[in-house]
């Protein structure tokens, strides 16, 4: 306000840059230590000001070397600019070795502000409101920094003083802001959380936060701050928060059920991410619901409540969690969980209805408007559910259940898989430690495998192995594997992995509990055929059960039509069926097996027509209602055969093991043998038969679990002195052998297999096991010994009149007279064979090999135009009838006449097309020669490097086929490949 009688009034504003204004002129003030001498006035108004107090103001400890004169200099120029007259001063007095600014109060903002802030103080119990607006009104005085730019010690004080003041005004009105009501409580939320921010140590603005947050409905949020700001004032300052803070935190309380998390939490964090993201940005008005399913100790429940924790600051008003104990016999009650939930959320035990109806209806209003997090624990069923669910969308909710919940209105369905090796790795390092792990690292990855990567199985596992720190792991490994003990070794005190299995198979229906063990006999998967075959079924029905016991989460669905069990589920349902019925495992083996060697005998037909089938495989087992695989094409019979080859091949192994709870080995063939063992030793046969028929379907692609399985068939054929089976068994494995190039151990399974089919009369399979013996002695370079097994052969083919046989070895003869040196030999037999009248599709599948080997003679005499001929030739027949060894080999032949007639980029196309065919086929044998094949293309177009790693590769394929003993060795196999057919399953 003006000084009574002054017509030009001066106005002062030091609450940010200094200003000065005559009316409504702003005044320029000059130097900054001329400035910094006005603000020490002002900051005393009408009061004397000594010399040696403003000459102290303004350079305390270092003043200049005449500062009284200076000091009367800025005087002087102040006055000036203030005094209405210069000829008697009315405003800057010099009086009593000193200096007095003669204004009032109210013309300097920061007195007008200090003058609000008493006003506000005043009325701030009675009008908060009134309080609240004199509080803003002052701070509005702010202009920015105080006295920002100006120098001088007394001006630093007084701006660190203002600043204390503008943050008290601040403080003393967002308290209004926090505990009055207001249009939008946020706006003032941002100002507040940037203030505590700036001033982290500072008790009342974050006690305003604190209440800010909770008001909000931001609960954990306000916790969280106070939980920080306890740390930092134990850490730094060594006190703890003051009276009013300690009471705050007790009001920030809410019901609370979560349980902990599970301590060694793994893995599962992109589901967390997507729950935590389904239930925090579901728009609408429908309730946020996530359902998490899957097989037992999958970790749905470790799953949904770590899920649950990290969604706490979303839902203040409380977390109420459940145990339906779905997999229970007698599930929980509905009823009673919502008693619990009703009292937990405030309703007296009195006022909770008695009905059912009655309890779910007030569970609804009770949670209207709250933001409450329900999770609903291993769930039964939908109708388990339905009474449990609240009626506000802003309530969020998270079941489990080991069975799919088709009604449940769920905005996101988590169907949990087992843990990647790494997430199973990483459970194991939690518990037992990095350091004990990494130490036996090929057994620690065993036993995750063991424990088929099942959550709980691996946390079992970690357990016993933590209570037994001196135990090596191999030995829990040795256990797992043991039949004896198997599944029930995964035990602690506390939890048993096959108690919690049987929990879920005791709600099974009688079929369907019939279903689930009979199908485990089934392995490593499960197609429909297989299922209806096996459980006397039609496949509608069969499919039936099978997704019941997905939907039980007991099975998993591996695509349309085909299914598999988890390995520890499967061993628990193979020990409860043998404890329940012993002759389940006969009756599922002597169904499949009479299922699949039908449908194998209907595709070695189209593989290998006109081949004595009946003479070579016995006829299959009765088959029940379920009809057998009917095939449209030889491409239709391969596609079968690589779905169905690992059942075969696991089901020749069981049946040559037999049932470990049977009698002793069985007797001599020369002893009396009872029925059941006569049963056995044609399931034998069979089993054998099967593999025989699948070998030219893609046998090879299976062959380390082929090899063990024909061996174990070996064994048992020995062991029962059935000749005709022993000569099978080991044609079989030999023919293995072959195709794994290990060619030592073919050749003496193949003499074996020949003397073997020779005294049991098998001149179909004595063939078989002949021409095998030429492909080893060809292989070998040793060519005429090679002609004389393929001759032998192709006359015994031609004698049955087996017409495919007899073109295979003739034309492997072929071959092997094109290695020694009578190519021109080869290429009249070919042509005697390709002129030959046809046999329908005998000679149609052969044709392909024939043109082959003539594309091969014509290379050797150098009529290469006439080889790339021959061998599109053989490519053209090989495509359509989907045989990829021999398309990959054509193919491999090509790109190298290619490259010899100069096309270079023409055969790296062929080559790379060749590798790609032997990748997908998986015939390392194949893969080796379109790598060697390709470098030497590469090379010839100048891609050096490319070809170095691609001659690279060639080497390690080879050197695990044939384990050479030497560099030299391999570059000799090497050049062998360069030059041989890559036909070794030219054996039919």
């Amino acid at each position: 306000m003006p000084l009574v009688g002054d017509p030009n009034p001066l106005s002062f504003a030091l609450l940010g840059p200094l200003r000065v204004q005559r009316a409504a002129t702003a005044l320029e003030l000059g130097a900054p230590r001329q400035r910094s001498v006005l603000v020490a006035l002002l900051l005393r108004p009408d009061s004397v000001v000594t010399v040696d107090e403003l000459v102290d103001d303004l350079w305390g400890d270092h003043p200049p070397g005449s500062p009284v004169v200076a000091l009367r200099s800025y005087v002087s120029q102040l006055r000036k600019l203030l005094e209405p007259s210069r000829d008697t001063p009315t405003v800057l007095l010099s009086q009593a070795g000193g200096y007095r600014l003669a204004v009032a109060p109210d013309q300097i903002d920061l007195w007008r502000a200090k003058h609000l802030h008493e006003l506000a103080g005043r009325c701030s119990a009675g009008q908060p409101d009134r309080a609240r607006a004199l509080l803003s009104e002052a701070l509005s005085l702010w202009h920015g920094d105080p006295l920002a730019g100006l120098p001088g010690p007394f001006i630093d004080r007084e701006r660190d003083r203002l600043a204390e003041l503008r943050l008290t005004l601040l403080e003393e009105r967002l308290a209004f802001d926090v505990t009055l009501p207001a249009d939008n409580p946020s706006d003032y939320l941002p100002e507040l959380e940037a203030l505590a921010a700036d001033h982290p140590f500072r008790e009342r603005l974050q006690g305003l936060l604190i209440r800010a947050l909770h008001h909000r409905g931001r609960t954990p949020e306000a916790r969280a701050v106070y939980d920080a700001l306890h740390a930092r004032l134990v850490e730094h300052l060594g006190i703890e928060p003051g009276p009013e803070l300690a009471a705050l935190r007790g009001e920030l309380t809410d019901p609370d059920q979560l349980p902990p998390t599970l301590p060694h939490f793994t893995g599962r964090e992109h589901h967390v991410t997507d729950i935590t993201r389904a239930l925090t940005d579901h728009p609408g008005p429908g309730l946020r619901l996530v359902t998490v399913t899957g097989m037992a100790g999958v970790g749905k429940t470790a799953l949904a409540v770590r899920a649950a924790h990290t969604l706490r600051p979303g839902f203040p008003d409380g977390r109420l969690h459940a145990d339906l104990r779905g997999a229970d016999l007698v599930p929980a009650s509905a009823s009673d969980i919502l008693a619990d939930f009703l009292t937990t959320l405030g309703v007296r035990p009195s006022a909770v209805p008695k009905d059912l109806p009655g309890r779910s209806a007030l569970f609804r209003t009770a949670s209207a408007g709250k933001r409450l997090l329900i999770v609903l624990d291993n769930a039964r069923d939908d109708a388990q559910i339905q009474p449990l669910l609240p009626g506000s969308p802003d309530c969020a909710v998270i079941v489990t259940s080991r069975t799919v919940l088709y009604s449940v209105p769920s905005v996101l369905h988590v169907a949990l898989d087992v843990f990647s090796q790494d997430e199973a790795i990483g459970l194991l390092d939690s518990v037992i430690g990095t350091a004990r792990r990494s130490a036996q690292r090929t057994d620690a990855g065993l036993l995750v495998e063991a424990c088929g990567r099942l959550p709980l199985a691996v946390r079992i596992a970690a357990a016993l192995l933590a209570a037994t720190p001196d135990q090596p792991i191999g030995d829990l490994v040795a256990r797992l594997a043991d039949d004896r003990e198997g599944i029930t070794a995964l035990r602690t005190r506390d939890v048993a992995i096959e108690q919690v299995f049987e929990l879920s198979y005791r709600l099974l229906e009688p079929p369907l509990a019939t279903a689930f063990r009979m199908l485990s006999w089934i392995e490593p998967d499960i197609g429909l055929a297989s299922a209806a075959a096996v459980l006397g079924l039609t496949e509608d029905r069969a499919e039936h059960l099978a997704e019941a016991l997905v939907d039980q989460a007991l099975l998993e669905s591996i695509g349309a039509g085909r299914y598999r069990y988890h390995d520890l589920v499967r061993a628990f349902a193979r020990r409860t069926s043998l404890r329940l019925d012993t002759a389940e495992r006969t009756t599922a083996h002597r169904r499949l097996l009479a299922l699949l060697l039908g449908a194998a005998r209907t595709a070695f037909a189209l593989a290998v027509p006109g081949d004595p089938v009946a003479d070579v495989f016995g006829e299959p087992l009765p088959l029940p209602a379920a009809p057998r695989p009917v095939f449209a094409d030889l491409a239709h019979a391969r596609r079968w055969a690589r779905a169905e080859t690992p059942s075969a091949v696991a089901l020749a192994a069981a049946v040559a093991t037999g049932d470990p709870a049977a009698a002793d080995e069985l007797r001599p063939a020369s002893e009396l043998r009872s029925a059941d063992e006569l049963h056995s030793a044609t399931e034998l046969r069979s089993a054998i038969d099967l593999l025989i028929a699948l070998s030219p379907l893609g046998l090879g692609a299976f062959g380390g679990r082929a090899e063990e399985a024909a061996r174990l068939l070996v064994t048992a054929a020995v062991a029962c002195g059935d000749r005709a089976a022993e000569g099978r068994s080991r044609f079989l494995l030999g023919t293995i052998l072959l195709a794994r190039a290990r060619l030592d151990e073919a050749g003496v399974e193949a003499r074996l297999a020949a003397r073997a089919c020779h005294d049991a009369a098998d001149p179909a399979v004595l063939r078989q096991a002949l021409n095998d013996l030429g492909l080893i002695a060809q292989a070998e370079g040793r060519h005429d010994e090679a002609i004389t097994a393929f001759d032998e052969a192709a006359a015994l083919a031609r004698r049955l009149g087996h017409r495919s046989g007899e073109v295979a070895s003739t034309a492997n003869a072929a071959l092997s007279r094109i290695r020694s040196g009578h190519a021109a030999t080869a290429v009249e037999t070919c042509h005697r064979l390709l002129a030959e009248p046809a046999d329908g599709a005998a000679d149609a599948a052969m044709a392909a090999y024939v043109h082959y080997v003539l594309g091969l003679a014509h290379q050797v005499l150098g009529r290469l135009e006439d080889a790339a001929a021959q061998l599109r030739c053989c490519i053209d027949r090989a495509n359509p009838a989907g045989d990829l060894d021999r398309e990959s080999a054509a193919r491999s032949r090509l790109a190298d006449v290619l490259r010899l007639l100069g096309r270079v980029d023409e055969a790296v196309h062929e080559a790379q097309r060749a590798l790609g065919l032997a990748t997908q086929g998986g015939r390392q044998r194949e893969r080796a020669l379109a790598h060697l094949v390709l470098a030497h293309a590469m090379t010839a177009r100048g891609d050096h490097l490319d070809a170095r790693t691609h001659e690279e590769q060639a080497h390690l394929l080879l050197s695990r086929l044939s384990a050479p003993e030497s560099a030299a060795a391999t570059t000799s196999l090497l050049t062998g490949l360069a030059t041989a057919d890559g036909a070794l399953t030219a054996s039919e």
